[in-house]
């Protein structure tokens, strides 16, 4: 089942640490990517490269056992300013992606990956799947729909899908509108940092431990499974880890420009993951170690 699988999304930062997995386990890998072959150039020649634009066209799947499908505009803020092209990407593009599946005899499962902001501001803590979902801006709004139309095309058709909803993912390659890298570049180049808010907690995962929570979820999972560490972190505290593992002292400025508005601000993320772990999942890199695995990268990388 999983020799055979096609990517959309391959060339993202959680797309390409799955499809680096996938190539080192010796399985058949197509990418789907709009563009550039960005962070997976590294493994032309090993993969097989299918452009496509998700939202315009769908894919011709032939051979292949396992979708996953990565491919979105995942970041709040972005949605925020351009909330039409978030739900053409989001919602129509996994439409045409489950369209493609339906139309294709040798797909055994759909693994779609939606995000923890469908939660909204927790009722309750640590969030498990069954708490109420509640759209807050575009891009939950975008992925919540998403997960409806993977849900109703389960039922309808009988494609066997998992859906991960992810919490605070971090690890190379992620770019520097995340709070993990932003705030990497920041204390590399400067004494004194701006963030909006230091008062928000989240729930951090290393990507290497998110990447085997799909690789299960694929394999044994069905229906809707939380991805997170179980565990929350302030972002003071975040600030502070970063900054130990750099051996430097910093000065946080908050800044109002930087501040989420409270229409769409969450002060505190935390998972429960007890469904994920049934199928034995279990996070190998501890929060400190995997921080200073993404330190080293961006050292290495700026």
């Amino acid at each position: 089942m999983m020799e055979r699988v096609l990517i959309t999304g391959a060339t993202g930062f959680l797309g390409s640490h799955l499809t680096e997995r996938f190539v080192g386990s010796g399985a058949e890998v197509k990418a789907v990517v709009r563009s550039d072959l960005n962070n997976i150039s590294h493994l032309k020649g090993q993969i097989e490269v299918m452009k496509r634009d998700i939202v315009r066209d769908l894919i011709p799947i032939r051979d292949t056992s396992t979708v996953f499908h990565l491919a979105a505009i995942s970041h709040v803020g972005r949605s925020i300013e351009n909330p039409r092209r978030t739900f053409e990407t989001n919602t129509m593009g996994t439409f045409n992606v489950l369209e493609s599946v339906r139309r294709s005899d040798s797909v055994e499962k759909f693994v779609f990956v939606s995000t923890a902001h469908v939660y909204g501001i927790p009722q309750y803590l640590p969030v498990d799947e069954e708490h109420p979902t509640y759209s807050r801006e575009p891009y939950s709004a975008s992925k919540l729909a998403a997960e409806g139309f993977t849900l109703a095309y389960s039922k309808s058709y009988g494609i066997p899908v998992s859906i991960a909803r992810l919490f605070n993912v971090f690890g190379p390659r992620q770019t520097h509108d995340f709070v993990v890298p932003d705030i990497i570049a920041q204390i590399l180049e400067k004494d004194i940092i701006s963030l909006g808010n230091l008062k928000p907690t989240r729930d951090f995962t290393y990507v290497d431990d998110v990447i085997t929570g799909l690789l299960l979820m694929a394999r044994q999972g069905d229906g809707i499974y939380n991805v997170g560490s179980g565990r929350e972190v302030r972002i003071e505290s975040l600030v502070q880890s970063i900054a130990k593992i750099l051996d430097k002292r910093v000065d946080v400025v908050v800044k109002e420009v930087r501040k989420r508005s409270n229409g769409v601000e969450i002060e505190r993320m935390w998972a429960d993951v007890s469904r994920l772990k049934s199928l034995g999942w279990q996070p190998e890199i501890e929060f400190t170690e995997g921080l200073k695995k993404t330190v080293e990268w961006y050292k290495n990388n700026s």
